[in-house]
């Protein structure tokens, strides 16, 4: 059956703290990709962790943009709906309880009881903004608190309607970042006071629908951008677009498994990245450039950590919701135009956080499944101008890039640069990809030679890579167990295996397929130990590892992700479909605690739907999907290019057979699945057996 969307509960994963997580998930209700997000706050004391899915408190609907609690938020506001008098001007003085098992928690709605005001409040979003339903059950008339960081303004436009301005300041470049509210109300405005930094409004009734909308343009916007139909219109239509994007999956039979979770992935899938785009009375889009502060045209999306989403989202959006992905692409290169580099974490600018640029995976995957070939050209001219520009304030492109060009590495003068090396020796492989798309042989030729570059930090006599300084010299006080310094949120022992562009040849280099096969079995068997040396303290990434019996096999985090897979390029093939049988039952759940790590941007989310199909893109950049093991009996797949169903079979698909026996695509036996034939083909067949072929 296709999913459910009154079944998705969006709390899962979001029993989760600083020091440990179970996907560091918030309950989000909104339109898929949307500008904004609507929460319940249970708690102003936590920081970044203001939703706690155990404590019935609410402070109000917090409007949030934060795409991950270690990034934070921006232009938030919070709405508190009260009756009555307030005797302190805290947010503990204002909160009430609610029933936890009364709330919804739904993608498209969102409805929750504040026990002390006994008011209903209601929620359905739209791009832009949403549509609120508040009921004073005893009559009474309703207050609405407005509570934000930001300088915050009130101007009464008339009896009904308010315009909110939020002033702030980007992150990183401390641009100014303003966010026009609109909000308007079925019933009059009594009055409107300021207390502190916060806003107090009274309205003139017990039963209030409130339309709500935001800008990063204008007030003018903001109004424009107000939604056009009441509650019941409003929330159908979130329904609708979800169950568009939903519906592409079809589970026909799930057999002895729950589809639960497989749902919830979903949907967490489609919500990063978020629109930061809008579109004018006139129907022109345009959006903030916030490198210069001005209007400019065209789209412009936010709030994504391409170090994780190239991997596994992105892919599957190619596969799933091309036509989004051509979208997402112009965005991005929208971004290239504003600031003069390729984006690397956007929310809502560059952050500059995590190794790499690895939106260029995301560049070469599109273009090797050619989605959108008439900007091949400037993307090529972006992650050159990317690759090889410095930027003074080290945001933007490639760290240490002088060292980097005149070494073949980055030195043990910069924080993990064994990281950051295999990284830009895969984004320069994603360079030679797409020169040779678009026949430019010798720059094609010359990045080619570059991709090899992570070549200059393998230690042969240990086995793994290893930083060096600017003389050569390995790292004396080296241990395999050693989380960052060098590593990015791992230690040697996954870092070793980030090559994913050249996993032949790395094979050869840790001494041929016997040896390559001895290390991923060792990494598996091995006990999850590390040491602290790079952090000085255990972060929740160790301790994630530590707590499951998977060894070195790290799943929570996004260097670990293609490792059961890289049992296909073993002498052990087999053991691929072994472990993630084995890591989709032990590792996920449909619950509260549902994921072994953070969920990062919904990559963590598409790993599992990947590994739902029995297929992955190992290497992004590479038109070609490894084989894994189908979860249910029987899946249908809607692939928007070819406007066709794909069907996925698992046949003897038992809760005890973790093996593959053998997978045919329309009647032809396939080890791999070449991007186009996936596309050309009806069914997928796999059938699984009890023991392992040999």
């Amino acid at each position: 059956m296709k999913p459910v969307l009154e079944s998705i509960d969006t709390r899962f994963g979001t029993a989760s703290k600083h020091a440990f997580s179970r996907g560091n998930t918030l309950p989000y209700t909104g339109v898929p990709f949307g500008m904004n997000y609507f929460v319940p706050q249970t708690s102003d004391q936590e920081g970044s962790w203001f939703f706690d899915p155990h404590l019935p408190i609410f402070q109000g609907i917090r409007l949030t943009h934060q795409p991950s609690p270690w990034i934070g938020d921006y232009s938030w506001l919070l709405l508190t709906p009260i009756t009555g008098e307030i005797s302190g001007d805290t947010l503990f003085h204002r909160q009430s309880s609610y029933n936890l098992e009364r709330a919804i928690f739904n993608p498209h709605f969102l409805k929750i009881f504040s026990e002390r005001y006994q008011i209903e409040t209601q929620l359905s979003p739209t791009c832009y903004g949403a549509s609120i339903q508040l009921r004073q059950t005893q009559g009474k008339e309703l207050s609405l608190y407005l509570h934000a960081a930001d300088e915050l303004t009130v101007e009464q436009v008339d009896k009904r309607t308010l315009a909110l301005r939020q002033a702030g300041e980007t992150e990183t470049n401390k641009s100014p970042l303003v966010m026009y509210t609109a909000l308007a109300f079925s019933v009059e405005i009594l009055s409107i006071t300021q207390e502190g930094q916060d806003w107090r409004i009274d309205l003139a009734g017990a039963e209030v629908q409130v339309q709500l909308a935001t800008s990063f343009i204008s007030k003018e916007q903001a109004r424009f951008n107000l939604p056009k139909q009441d509650f019941e219109e409003t929330k159908a239509n979130a329904k609708e677009s979800w169950e568009d994007l939903l519906g592409r999956f079809d589970v026909v039979e799930t057999g002895s498994v729950d589809q639960a979770f497989f749902d919830h992935c979903l949907y967490r899938l489609f919500l990063f990245p978020q629109t930061f785009y809008e579109v004018t009375e006139q129907g022109e889009i345009i959006h903030m450039d916030l490198a210069s502060g001005t209007v400019k045209p065209g789209l412009l999306f936010t709030n994504n950590g391409f170090w994780d989403t190239f991997r596994t989202s992105f892919p599957l959006f190619a596969l799933i919701i091309p036509e989004y992905y051509r979208q997402f692409l112009e965005g991005f290169l929208n971004s290239y135009r504003d600031t003069g580099y390729l984006p690397k974490w956007l929310a809502p600018d560059e952050r500059g956080m995590m190794p790499g640029t690895l939106i260029d995976g995301l560049i070469a995957d599109s273009a090797c499944k050619n989605m959108a070939p008439e900007l091949e050209e400037e993307f090529l001219k972006a992650m050159i101008e990317t690759a090889t520009k410095a930027d003074p304030k080290a945001i933007n492109g490639r760290h240490g890039l002088a060292q980097y060009q005149k070494l073949g590495y980055l030195s043990t003068d910069y924080h993990e640069s064994v990281s950051h090396t295999l990284d830009y020796a895969y984004s320069d492989f994603c360079i030679s990809t797409c020169a040779a798309k678009l026949g430019h042989e010798e720059l094609a030729q010359t990045y080619a030679l570059y991709s090899k570059n992570y070549q200059n930090l393998f230690d042969p006599e240990t086995g793994y890579m290893r930083a060096r300084d600017v003389d050569g010299n390995f790292r004396p006080d080296f241990s395999p167990y050693s989380w960052g310094r060098d590593y990015a949120e791992c230690s040697a022992i996954q870092a070793s295996l980030g090559v994913l562009h050249d996993i032949s040849e790395l094979s050869q280099l840790m001494g041929g397929k016997e040896a390559f096969s001895n290390y991923l079995l060792k990494a598996c068997q091995s006990l999850p130990l590390f040491e602290t040396t790079g952090y000085g303290y255990e972060i929740h990434e160790m301790s994630e590892m530590a707590a499951a019996p998977f060894g070195q096999l790290a799943i929570s985090n996004q260097p670990s992700f293609h490792i059961p897979y890289l049992f296909r390029y073993s002498n052990y093939p087999q053991y691929t479909s072994l472990l993630i049988k084995t890591l989709r039952q032990k590792a996920f759940r449909a619950g509260l605690d549902a994921y072994p790590g953070d969920e990062d941007n919904g990559s963590l989310s598409a790993w599992y739907v990947w590994s739902a199909l029995g297929l992955y893109p190992t290497c992004p950049g590479k038109a070609s999907y490894d084989l894994g093991i189908p979860l249910f009996d029987h899946l249908r797949v809607y692939l928007a290019e070819k406007e066709q169903w794909l069907d996925i079979h698992a046949h003897q698909n038992h809760e005890h057979f973790h093996f593959v026996k053998d997978c045919h695509l329309d009647g032809q036996e396939v080890q791999s699945i070449d991007h186009q034939d996936l596309l050309d083909a009806q069914n997928l067949n796999f059938t699984l057996s009890w023991l392992p072929n040999h």
